[in-house]
């Protein structure tokens, strides 16, 4: 009795199955890519606009003035003792703080005098 050839798996070829496993293993890796993209990315716009703001803040400018633009994107403004204040993003948990943040340096006429950005506040 003659005996058959062993079929292969699903009826596949070992072309079409070795085509199928790299598209479903670079499906998951652009899956895994995004999410981590999407992990990260909200630290890194934030940090951003931080910057562009602290960069936007001119000498001279009333501190009410910086307080409330602070205050319309989010920003915590947090009292840091006689003439400085600190501007942080908020936390996206309260469990890990955030360090990113700008020093304000007030003048005694209560207008800005300068504004640093710090990763380390």
């Amino acid at each position: 009795m003659p005996s058959t050839p062993p079929r292969p798996p699903f009826g596949l070829t070992a072309a079409q199955r070795r085509s199928i496993r790299l598209w479903v293993f670079g499906g998951m890796a652009l899956l895994m890519l995004a999410g981590v993209a999407i992990g990260f990315v909200p630290y890194y716009a934030a940090s951003r606009d931080m910057q562009h703001f602290c960069a936007e803040l001119v000498a001279g400018t009333p501190v009410a003035q910086a307080q409330s633009q602070a205050a319309a994107r989010g920003y915590d403004v947090i009292p840091a003792g006689e003439g400085s204040l600190l501007l942080k993003v908020p936390p996206l948990t309260p469990q890990v703080p955030s360090k990113r943040g700008c020093a304000l340096r007030v003048g005694p006429t209560g207008r800005l005098v300068s504004a640093t950005y710090s990763d380390s506040l």
